[in-house]
């Protein structure tokens, strides 16, 4: 954390991290910043940051003081977020080079005020004095985020944000874990709106859950009723949002854009998804060991052909890819030897890798 308060997301910059809160996985092309906090009184702030235009508004906003101190900690976010993805922009940007503009819809959009490389895509959100912003170096990316405070909700919460079938969802939960995944799935849906440009005007139930990964903390969401008659070409998609929890917060974020190359996790994040998954699946089994990169399937950890199985199609669903894993378990056996954590790793990093130039070639052709 800096002089500011801020923390910036993103693969080239070195204090970045998952103390970050970010939920997406790490990648070079977006930025995410996050301000705990004005670190500075408001008037010094907004002089030194804000455009002529943004100042004025701030300076006619007729709000609460809480608002109007939201909305300026949430576009200094999006600048810090813009100007470390153009890190490399000559001469530097500053912040007040950087414009956030409003679109139609009310969201956010990026003007610079001299010649700059395609204008980022962002998303901005806040909660509880607490600010985030995403900047994405794709310009036609859609992008989303959401945070929101972990607190005591009314009884009726879940009931008017989550239709039946979403709540069965997190039916059987423990009451302070269901109220965090409720709270991740509500994010999800307003990072999705955020990303469609209209937000949540659609209809809550229009945004609709199919899937929460609990594990890797990813939310499927289809479009429905109004929501799908506004963005037909969304009919069958589905969208996946990636959550996390920090502290008393939950974080929402989503790239999208259709055609794109899929993001593609780095190797280790590969073998952090496989070893939650695999203390998942063992936890009620009688071993008592951690679970280590090295560790067998079959001879150690006690997996038999049908765990196997459920193992290989989680991990499919997870990363949406078909890998050939039918093939590699027939390989075991004909060898008649066992398959480790990381060589199960180093097979999931090989395939993603095939399916995400796959999709280049595609794109190119």
């Amino acid at each position: 954390m800096n002089a500011l308060g801020s923390m910036v997301y993103d693969s080239s910059v070195t204090q970045a991290g998952a103390s970050a809160g970010c939920p997406l996985p790490m990648q070079k092309n977006f930025a995410w910043a996050r301000l705990d906090g004005l670190p500075c009184d408001p008037a010094t702030l907004a002089a030194t940051t804000l455009t002529a235009q943004e100042y004025s508004f701030w300076s006619q906003m007729r709000a609460v003081e809480k608002r109007r101190n939201e909305w300026l900690l949430g576009r200094f976010a999006a600048k810090q977020a813009v100007q470390a993805l153009l890190e490399n922009a000559v001469p530097p940007l500053r912040p007040n080079d950087i414009e956030i503009v409003p679109d139609p819809h009310g969201r956010p959009t990026v003007m610079l005020h001299r010649s700059a490389p395609p204008l980022p895509s962002i998303s901005i959100a806040h909660s509880h004095g607490v600010a985030i912003a995403l900047a994405v170096r794709r310009s036609r990316a859609r992008v989303g985020i959401d945070i929101e405070k972990v607190s005591a909700r009314s009884l009726d919460f879940e009931t008017i944000a989550f239709s039946c079938d979403e709540r069965e969802l997190l039916k059987g939960m423990p009451p302070e874990q269901g109220r965090e995944w409720a709270l991740r799935m509500w994010c999800a849906k307003e990072a999705v709106g955020k990303a469609l440009g209209k937000g949540l005007s659609a209809g809550l139930l229009a945004f609709h859950i199919v899937q929460v990964d609990f594990a890797g903390g990813q939310v499927a969401v289809q479009l429905r009723d109004a929501a799908l008659r506004h963005f037909p070409q969304f009919s069958g998609e589905s969208f996946h949002v990636y959550t996390s929890r920090e502290f008393d917060f939950v974080f929402s974020a989503i790239i999208y854009e259709q055609g794109a190359v899929r993001m593609r996790p780095s190797r280790q994040e590969i073998l952090e998804y496989l070893l939650h998954k695999m203390e998942d699946l063992t936890q009620d089994w009688d071993y008592n060991d951690p679970v280590r990169p090295e560790s067998k399937l079959f001879t150690e950890l006690g997996f038999e052909s049908l765990d196997a199985v459920v193992l290989c199609t989680a991990i499919q669903e997870h990363y949406q890819t078909p890998m050939p894993f039918a093939e590699l378990l027939a390989e075991i056996g004909q060898q008649q030897r066992d398959l480790s954590i990381n060589e199960l790793a180093d097979f999931v990093d090989t395939h993603l890798s095939s399916a995400v130039s796959a999709d280049a070639t595609r794109r190119v052709q």
